[in-house]
């Protein structure tokens, strides 16, 4: 094992340690063979050297012997990496906890809305922050929640996911502890006014007419005046409930605001809500893949969104599904082993017969031919 500088890098050679980025984040696992397009790379993330092994895989078109099989490869006869969660004992106790949690969260509310009982509000916040760790280790929220949800999941339960999403943004973003907290308050109460709706409105599996669609926008201002209720519901927790619609170029609602005119907890909280409401199941859509999600925010103008943030985020969501098993448009299944920083939504994949795919040149190759067969996309992670 030999430290090598990234300039001095050459297809071939194969990681003998994790290449990490500065917030100890792997961006290539240990035992990949490195290909032009993953060093070309690699400046974008400010690595400057890199561990590789002493020996050069002769042939990048044969599998290696040596390769790393717990990153790269999948035993057809073993279970799926969902498989394995979903029977963990830590993701059972997440469930449970998460279910108690949402349940508390609608007694709290019934009893404060229908019998003029206090709105525990902070109690709320502290139960939500302790689905966190488990035994003083942090839960991947990311995983979790990409494993357990379905069409009947309530309000409740996407405001709760919406909160530990917006915990974590802050989180990536260096926000003080007090700030991370306030996000995560935000993230909770953000859709407390579609409890005033007509529920045949919410729940209705079909599109929405402009009329019912006009009727949903108003939960903003309708969340904004049940928490102004209370005294001590923080403004920025008050300013979510109505601004979590808003757009930075002022394509959003309730008042088309523009960049700063928008609560920075809001333009936070408006990013956890979307990616949690695409990649979660409804009456009226099925489930977005993650991938498919980054892409959707790369596509729908990243000038609707804080720049920093909206960046910040498709950064580091990204590398959170590294190393997962996915598959892809063209039915191969592979391994996720590296996010490219130009294209987050389009990552290099091993596959597994050991072929390298990297989806940004693929997609590409596919304009440049005129073909749409090369335009390899991630379909599912499994």
């Amino acid at each position: 094992m030999k430290q090598i500088p990234v300039a001095d890098l050459t297809p071939g050679m194969v990681t003998a340690e994790d290449i990490v980025s500065y917030d100890c984040k792997v961006i290539v696992p240990k035992g990949i063979i490195l290909t032009e397009n993953i060093i070309s790379r690699l400046e974008g993330y400010s690595i400057y050297y890199v561990y590789i092994e002493n020996k050069i895989a002769a042939d990048l078109s044969k599998p290696m012997a040596d390769q790393s099989v717990s990153a790269c490869l999948h035993d057809s006869g073993e279970k799926s990496v969902k498989e394995k969660l979903k029977e963990s004992v830590q993701f059972q106790r997440f469930s449970q906890e998460f279910a108690r949690c949402a349940e508390h969260y609608r007694n709290n509310l019934m009893n404060a809305l229908y019998r003029g009982e206090p709105f525990r509000a902070n109690e709320l916040v502290r139960e939500t922050l302790a689905l966190l760790y488990q035994d003083e280790q942090e839960v991947s929220v990311f995983d979790m929640l990409l494993n357990m949800h379905n069409a009947d999941d309530s309000i409740y339960m996407h405001c709760i996911d919406v909160a530990l999403i917006s915990n974590i943004l802050s989180r990536w973003l260096h926000f003080s502890e007090a700030d991370q907290r306030m996000a995560t308050a935000c993230g909770l109460f953000h859709d407390i006014g579609k409890f005033m709706l007509p529920a045949g409105v919410l729940q209705k599996p079909g599109k929405l007419t402009p009329e019912e669609f006009e009727i949903i926008k108003t939960h903003t201002s309708e969340g904004f005046h049940l928490l102004g209720k209370y005294r001590s519901i923080p403004e920025p927790v008050k300013n979510t409930a109505l601004m979590h619609h808003e757009k930075c170029d002022g394509s959003g609602y309730p008042y088309g605001l523009k960049g700063d005119e928008i609560d920075n907890f809001s333009k936070l909280v408006t990013i956890a809500d979307i990616f949690d409401a695409m990649t979660s199941e409804r009456v009226y859509h099925s489930a977005m893949c993650p991938f498919s999600v980054i892409k959707y925010f790369e596509d729908d103008g990243i000038r609707k969104y804080d720049m920093k943030y909206i960046l910040t985020f498709l950064e580091n969501v990204s590398n959170s599904y590294l190393s997962h098993r996915v598959t892809l448009s063209n039915g191969m299944e592979g391994n996720v082993i590296f996010i490219n920083h130009n294209s987050y939504s389009r990552p290099v994949i091993r596959t597994d017969n050991n072929e390298i795919l990297d989806l940004q040149e693929q997609y590409y190759k596919s304009i440049l031919q005129l073909s749409a067969n090369q335009n390899l996309s991630i379909e599912t992670i499994i």
